[in-house]
């Protein structure tokens, strides 16, 4: 996403979690890819994912709480 090719991680990630499903970092990656979209909705229930096999990892929450703020969750 660095160099500007948004659509291609997500394309990477969806290849990534079919390889993989559980892989918690694919979802956080798309996650942030769809955020940086456009697409808040999608990137929360990629969060939310990624949270549901890792819920160690401190960086979903995070982004899954901007993402709801985004959509005006305030509670989020």
């Amino acid at each position: 996403m660095q160099l500007g090719n948004t659509q291609g991680a997500i394309d990477d990630s969806n290849l990534a979690i079919k390889i993989n499903p559980n892989s918690t970092y694919a979802y956080f990656l798309r996650g942030g890819a769809r955020k940086e979209l456009g697409d808040k909705q999608g990137a929360i229930d990629d969060f939310n994912q990624a949270i549901k096999i890792n819920p160690n990892f401190f960086y979903d929450y995070f982004l899954r709480g901007g993402a709801r703020k985004e959509l005006g969750d305030k509670q989020g």
